[in-house]
């Protein structure tokens, strides 16, 4: 239970569990320490298909592209480094999970999707234009990530 405790629990639609089992569940969420949010479902999926979804298909389609170029293994077992290894940790994964994952929450994975290609595009644009100015910014801007993550450990 110590690998829980201060970990995030969201809860969706605890109204719709029988009073006494949502008891029993929210009461043993907290004797394990974690913290407890509620939100309707739909929300729960949004939020999800970014911060969860999002980083797991980066993941697989970094290894899958990297896989597709690098036909060597051994080349990418000597060069990869420890920042290639923590982006493509996730592509270990279970497929047999994520797929219907993938697949109950689509519309949010679409969306999210979209926006992130749009966002690899307009980096792409930045570095065809040598546009390396706006690269920095762009690196710059979303830097301020570790303030966010540092608050949440």
């Amino acid at each position: 239970m110590g690998c829980l405790r201060n970990k995030t629990n969201i809860i969706c639609e605890v109204e719709k569990t029988l009073p006494v089992l949502g008891e029993l569940v929210l009461t043993l969420f907290k004797t394990m320490g974690m913290h407890l949010r509620f939100m309707p479902a739909n929300d729960h999926d949004k939020h999800i298909a970014y911060v969860s979804h999002l980083s797991h298909i980066s993941s697989f389609m970094l290894g899958k592209t990297v896989i597709e170029k690098e036909k060597n293994e051994r080349d990418i077992f000597d060069m990869a480094g420890s920042g290639f290894e923590s982006t493509v940790r996730l592509a270990k994964s279970s497929p047999d999970m994520w797929a219907p994952i993938f697949e109950q929450n689509k519309v949010n994975v679409i969306e999210t999707l979209t926006e992130y290609i749009q966002n690899l595009n307009q980096f792409k644009a930045y570095m065809e234009k040598d546009d390396f100015d706006a690269v920095h910014n762009e690196m710059k801007n979303t830097n301020h990530i570790k303030q966010i993550l540092k608050g949440i450990a």
